[in-house]
């Protein structure tokens, strides 16, 4: 799977211009731990996580800027889950900014990668369930992947926001 198949495509992020105050009520309003930080251009400029907040040792109504990671490692939405989940496990990140050069497109967490592992696929021929990644093949009537539909949930608790 791709990434542009699991993202989330509605990004919780900040502008620069935000204060460290900013942040924590946007983190704790939207119940995730790190966001995306923009310019006015709405170019990807940092992440900020929860981890940074708790980090940080001074006045709230410092600029995001202050705290925030100014070296971003990104994908493109073609990258694999594979190679996303590599990037995660190897750098201890708990999510991924998907980006088309420096334009976020959306972002992929770890619990994302987890709902792929949960995900039901029906095979468009027999209807048998598989459950895990898309199946190369129907394991019951021997169809190829390509007859597979997705059954997985959106992430409601921010697709419903």
């Amino acid at each position: 799977m791709l990434a542009r198949e699991i993202m989330t495509r509605d990004v919780i992020s900040v502008t620069d211009d935000a204060s460290v105050q900013d942040v924590i009520r946007r983190l704790a309003e939207y119940r995730v731990s790190g966001m995306p930080v923009l310019n006015r251009q709405n170019r990807l400029v940092g992440i900020v996580t929860e981890a940074d907040v708790l980090s940080h040792q001074g006045d709230q109504n410092a600029p995001v800027t202050d705290i925030m990671t100014r070296r971003v490692i990104a994908v493109p939405d073609s990258a694999t889950t594979d190679q996303i989940a590599q990037i995660l496990t190897s750098h201890r990140f708990k999510r991924v900014p998907v980006v088309d050069g420096p334009y976020v497109l959306g972002i992929v967490s770890r619990g994302d990668l987890v709902r792929v592992l949960a995900s039901r696929w029906t095979c468009g021929v027999c209807g048998a369930i598989h459950l895990g990644a898309l199946p190369l093949e129907c394991d019951a009537c021997g169809a190829p992947g390509t007859v597979f539909g997705r059954l997985l949930d959106p992430r409601t608790e921010i697709s419903s926001r």
